[in-house]
């Protein structure tokens, strides 16, 4: 029997809203740019926009009207993701700018803090960051350090921080602008829940999900105080308090936030706008994760639809949805169709911003996970190795997402038996959370969990245990004792306690595990259902083949839940399931069990495929213990068969392999 480890990844790629842009903001020091405006500009026709340029070049180069019509047309390819011709534009702007008003002008400052948003999502964070510091300059001589107009410099730079992983930076930049807010705006304005709704996400970042979920509830009992419960604004926080509940696995609490803010964007703005693609595609990674995969793909099959209508087959929005329909395919193991659709998104994203991009990375690490999935482990090291190369270029190799592919290469090496590099990767993962985001981080927890998974594979069950034993006590005190962030970490001591042969206490670790899944509601996850099957397995191994079999039963219910009635991992659990019942004497349960098994796994995996050699022996067990002997020797013979062709293909890798 082989007990499965429950690894976590990282690299788990999620779409939030942020209230990027709706800060204040304008062309002159009384104008300022709402989010009403930004909608209004995105209307416009871009023929007009350029018509008015043309005209306005009548006036002169050095005209104000002419810089206006450049900055409406800019502010157009902005929001429809334009950015190589708005930062073009941009910069024409800020040259007119300067030489009309001088380069210490309060216009000049608006423009560069627009640039400077353009810069930041092209990934140019160091050109923005300069940009910005030299507009807070201007902002703070003309208007003084403690202006809501100096605040939203502020909190544009902060934005920039948290790109580049400066999350400390971001944080207490966030914290500043939400006090000048506070100090100097009515308590219902608008700007003060935009500022708690980054801090809280920068928080989230951190890994300090208590705090980014208090300032999440503050900003939007903020904003329905101000706007009412049905307004896009009240949307947005909704979406995004639901995507931090999404990433810590409470999906039974994320699911109806996500819905609430789907309703109030169709309602409010109709059924083809683009936040109602992007709530679609959140919604779509929850019900994935539920194992609705049917309603994640309807969801994800209508956000492509909104975001090509709306802007074109090739804007970066699209590519979003497409990216995240390959990871539905993948996790139906539709491998063809995910390969197209992160090639498609991949094309994308390299035409929109460049090979060099953090985005581009992300869809890289996908078709690598992609790879892994498929037993094709160079080609995704290869993918994994240029997604690393362009998060340490573009955010330093300190950045905790450069922590995130480390994570996944060490899986890769795990995954061939490259136990010695895995550990390397994992620990200089390890120490980057350490440095940037704290030794105890919720985060850091999943590394030092996936290196002791590590260690434990190796045999290394001391230093797995200290791992493993450091991670518990981080998750406690974080989260307190009964917390569900905790039953996945009790659930691989309990593997380390079984392979130690302390199956005691293994046991009283899974049904702590178990327990705080049931408390939770959360059972609809695999990891519950691994737990489940593991238990089971010890129980069988006691010979406790009474207190097995219901384990099986509900570990198959939730097995087929997720992944459905032909996935190759039902067929696992249906083999445990017969061999409980063949050890019981209950054949008739038994046979049709092993049948079953027999059917998908037939159809999903090669002959010599080890749960496929297993089901043969149990099947034929069956048959020879109800009097069907030849049925039985034949299915034994074939398992001999294929069991020796297994182990000449293992010596023949292990060849490979070997110096």
């Amino acid at each position: 029997m082989e007990f499965r480890h429950l690894a976590i990844t990282l690299s788990v790629i999620c779409y939030a809203v942020t209230a990027y842009g709706q800060v204040l903001s304008g062309k002159d020091e009384n104008s300022e740019r709402t989010q009403s405006s930004q909608q209004q500009r995105h209307d416009l026709d871009e023929n007009l926009l350029k018509k008015a340029v043309q005209q306005a070049s009548g006036f002169g180069e050095l005209d104000t009207r002419y810089g206006t019509a450049l900055y409406d047309l800019a502010a157009f390819y902005s929001a429809h993701h334009n950015y190589t011709q708005a930062a073009s534009l941009y910069e024409q702007v800020l040259t007119i700018a300067e030489k009309v008003h001088g380069p210490q002008d309060q216009d000049v400052a608006t423009v560069l803090d627009e640039l400077a948003r353009i810069f930041r999502e092209q990934a140019r964070y160091s050109e923005a960051q300069d940009l910005l510091q030299r507009a807070l300059t201007i902002r703070e001589r003309i208007l003084g350090p403690q202006h809501p107009r100096t605040a939203t410099i502020l909190h544009d730079l902060a934005g920039v921080y948290s790109s580049q992983g400066k999350y400390s930076d971001a944080e207490a930049l966030y914290q500043r602008t939400l006090a000048i807010w506070e100090k100097n705006l009515a308590p219902e304005d608008p700007n003060i829940p935009t500022a708690l709704d980054n801090l809280a996400t920068v928080e989230q970042d951190e890994g300090k999900y208590q705090e980014a979920e208090a300032h999440f509830q503050r900003a939007l009992a903020v904003r329905r105080k101000a706007v009412g419960p049905e307004s896009p604004s009240v949307a947005t926080v909704l979406n995004n308090l639901g995507m931090l509940y999404a990433e810590r696995a409470r999906y039974s609490e994320a699911e109806p936030l996500l819905q609430q803010a789907l309703d109030i964007w169709e309602k409010a703005l109709g059924p083809e706008a683009l936040p109602v693609a992007l709530a679609l595609g959140n919604l779509a990674g929850v019900w994935k994760h539920e194992g609705k995969y049917s309603g994640a793909g309807t969801a994800l099959e209508r956000a492509l639809a909104i975001s090509r209508k709306a802007l074109g087959p090739e804007n970066a929005e699209v590519a979003i949805v497409l990216n995240k329909l390959g990871m539905l395919q993948a996790s139906l193991k539709n491998y063809t169709e995910a390969e197209s659709n992160f090639q498609r998104a991949l094309e994308i994203r390299e035409k929109t911003f460049g090979p060099e991009h953090p985005e581009v990375a992300d869809v890289l690490i996908n078709i690598a996970l992609l790879r892994r999935e498929e037993g094709r482990f160079s080609e995704a090291e290869a993918f994994f190795d240029r997604a690393l190369a362009i998060r340490e270029k573009v955010l330093g190799p300190e950045h905790a997402k450069v922590a995130d592919v480390l994570n996944d290469l060490a899986v890769v090496d795990g995954s061939q038996g490259k136990h010695k590099e895995a550990a390397m990767y994992y620990r200089r993962a390890l120490a980057i959370c350490e440095k940037k985001l704290g030794p105890d981080n919720p985060n850091t927890a999943i590394l030092l969990q996936n290196l002791a998974l590590a260690q434990l594979t190796a045999g290394k069950y001391s230093e797995a245990e200290q791992l493993l034993d450091r991670a518990l006590a981080i998750r406690e005190k974080n989260f307190g004792p009964n917390h569900l962030e905790l039953a996945p970490t009790l659930s691989d001591l309990a593997v380390l306690r079984y392979f130690q042969h302390q199956n005691a206490e293994a046991e009283a670790l899974y049904k702590r595990s178990l327990a705080i899944w049931n408390r939770s509601g959360e059972t609809r996850s695999t990891n519950f259902g691994l737990s489940l099957q593991n238990l089971g397995e010890l129980y069988l191994k006691e010979h406790r083949y009474d207190e097995a079999g219901p384990l099986f039963a509900q570990a198959l219910a939730v097995k087929e839940s997720l992944l459905g009635l032909e996935h190759p991992d039902v067929a696992h659990v249906l083999n445990e399931l017969a061999l409980s019942d063949l050890l019981q004497g209950h054949y008739a349960d038994a046979e049709p069990s092993c049948q079953r098994a027999l059917a998908i796994l037939e159809k999903s995996s090669p002959p010599d495929y080890p749960a496929f050699i297993q089901t043969l022996r149990i099947y034929a067990q069956v048959l020879q213990k109800t009097n069907r002997q030849a049925q039985g020797e034949l299915l034994e013979t074939k398992a001999m068969v294929y069991a020796a062709k297994m182990r000449n293909k293992s010596k023949k890798d292990i060849a490979l392999v070997s110096p």
